[in-house]
């Protein structure tokens, strides 16, 4: 029998973006993300995926869909928060790191939205037929 799960992680998405490399005072190489508040936010969605999750990984593959939800701007604009892709990209590896599934290299179906509401991330996730 396939599984489907789904997610809702309170707080504002934040894209999981480029990464920047350079060279410490001390000469060390280095490679951290361009955006500094990826870390939290990874972390919390690591951590509210474990907690809504019980058990181990589902099955692949997977088919996923992702919808970021940012509050709406004063004026009327079209989204400015970044690329739909590095917000996904941010949740896919929150799957895996949470163990929801094995790799998102599984990840055979994928759908990304943004839209306006309480801000949140909900990440529907299901097993599916092989293809």
């Amino acid at each position: 029998m396939r599984q489907h799960r789904s997610f809702i992680i309170p707080g504002k998405p934040v894209p999981k973006g480029s990464r920047v490399a350079g060279i410490s005072k001390t000469g060390v190489r280095y490679n951290r993300e361009a955006n500094s508040r990826v870390g939290p936010y990874m972390k919390l969605l690591k951590m509210s995926l474990q907690a809504q999750h019980a058990g181990g990984p589902l099955r692949p593959p997977y088919s996923v869909h992702c919808i970021f939800y940012f509050t709406e701007p004063k004026e009327p604009s079209w989204p400015r928060t970044g690329d739909v892709d590095k917000f996904a990209r941010a949740a896919l590896d929150a799957l895996t790191q949470a163990g929801v599934i094995e790799d998102d290299r599984h990840i055979v179906e994928l759908s990304a939205v943004k839209r306006y509401g309480n801000p949140r991330t909900e990440i529907h996730v299901a097993e599916i037929d092989s293809w």
